[in-house]
């Protein structure tokens, strides 16, 4: 789900160069960063577990040894990747092997933490969004791409911890019958849209709850031109993906407003159910919040498109 916004590159997140003891992780060499500050080898010197000893050891829940195998949606959309296509790439807008846009840097500090050196160890594996969270079992190690965990949802699959907390928006057009609109209440006469199987979807129609029926679709390319063409009036995403479409696919876009500013909504990454990884990516998440790389990931890849009024 995703603005000429700079490219920036990632620089200065990774942590200091790791022991010589280091574990390595399923067939890998290791990577910068791989252990936190109690130590190194299987455990740190007080004796607490990192990311990169507990995925050596469940080395062989990886899909492939030797390899860490993650899945997203194609297109890989800005914000969330960056970085623009690589020649024999697969994924279209950008390469998530890059490693850049704010989940592309997430999952290359996970990876590099894990164990893995990135982009060398990492394969990255086209999802569609629908597939991510269905039961059964999967072809990735995880999937991200801005799945908001739901209760619903963790039936089927296995969510990590937040890697990023998450309000919906509304984005328009300039002159749209909605576009000056600064309440709930004046949306309960718009069309609107979201992708099928979203948060957003259960934001018109839970939240806003319009007198017309919400309209429907796989992917948000269809959404931009219905509502170029006047079909609908708004589409409900995610907020920094708000952004970036008013910006570049929206001719006079424009983001109308946020719903709340203290949503419990956010995104995990998603494992097929009963996954050990889980427990070593939130390792891996812990040490990114602690040592406040996470929050350099996000000051650098979203400070910028995160703005927006509250529709209350």
């Amino acid at each position: 789900m995703r603005r000429s916004f700079a490219v920036l590159i990632v620089s200065g997140l990774l942590l200091a160069a790791c022991a010589a003891d280091e574990p390595t992780v399923a067939g890998g060499t290791g990577g910068t960063g791989g252990t936190s500050a109690t130590g190194t080898g299987a455990t740190g010197a007080s004796g607490t577990a990192t990311a990169a000893s507990c995925a050596a050891d469940n080395a062989a829940a990886f899909k492939t040894a030797g390899t860490l195998t993650i899945g997203t949606g194609n297109p890989a959309f800005p914000p969330w990747w960056e970085g623009g296509t690589s020649a024999g790439s697969e994924f279209e807008f950008n390469d998530p092997a890059k490693g850049q846009g704010y989940e592309g840097a997430v999952a290359a500090e996970v990876a590099t933490r894990l164990g893995f050196t990135f982009p060398d160890q990492v394969t990255f594996v086209p999802v569609a969004f629908n597939k991510s969270f269905a039961p059964g079992p999967k072809d990735f190690d995880f999937v991200l791409q801005q799945i908001s965990y739901k209760p619903g949802r963790d039936d089927a699959v296995d969510f990590s911890e937040s890697y990023y907390n998450v309000n919906q928006a509304l984005v328009s057009a300039e002159g749209s019958p909605i576009a000056g609109a600064t309440t709930i209440a004046e949306l309960k006469d718009a069309k609107l849209g979201a992708p099928i199987g979203t948060t957003s979807l259960d934001v018109i129609t839970d939240t806003i709850q319009p007198t017309q029926e919400a309209a429907v679709y796989d992917d948000l390319a269809q959404a931009v031109t219905d509502l170029q063409n006047g079909d609908i009036d708004g589409i409900v995403v995610d907020l920094p993906t708000a952004f970036f479409m008013a910006a570049v696919q929206i001719k006079h876009g424009l983001v109308v407003g946020q719903f709340g500013t203290e949503s419990d909504e956010y995104f995990g990454m998603v494992f097929e159910t009963g996954s050990p990884l889980v427990a070593c990516v939130n390792l891996a998440l812990e040490e990114m919040k602690a040592d406040g790389t996470l929050a350099a990931i996000e000051q650098q890849w979203l400070a910028d498109k995160t703005n927006a009024p509250v529709l209350s």
